[in-house]
């Protein structure tokens, strides 16, 4: 079993609670078993400050400064999931993760146990 690893962009629709909600994250990532948190934006640095340190995969302004440090922590077997508002760009992170680690190609030939 790999890591389970959440990549994270600003959640930009929340308003004036937007800082206290994202920091309210930090207690799903833990309850959920997540291993590794990237975090991307200034609205996920609160989630990043209150995560516990053990947590703590990357920061970065924005996704694509985040970019480079995802890639270069991804292993084989590993799940990783990429969330974010459309304005936060995580779409470039699920490409490059997609040519790096592809899918497996899926067979004819049916499993037989």
């Amino acid at each position: 079993r790999g890591r389970r690893i959440a990549v994270l962009g600003d959640m930009l629709e929340l308003g004036a609670a937007a800082t206290t909600l994202h920091a309210d994250l930090a207690e799903a990532v833990v309850a959920n078993e997540v291993d590794v948190v990237f975090c991307a934006g200034p609205l996920m640095r609160s989630l990043w400050d209150a995560l516990p340190p053990d947590r703590r995969g990357g920061w970065a302004g924005n996704s694509e400064e985040l970019e480079p440090l995802v890639l270069a922590s991804i292993n084989a077997g590993d799940a990783v999931m990429v969330k974010g508002s459309l304005g936060s760009r995580m779409g470039p992170i699920v490409k490059a993760l997609a040519r790096r680690h592809p899918a497996p190609a899926a067979t004819d030939t049916p499993v037989r146990g």
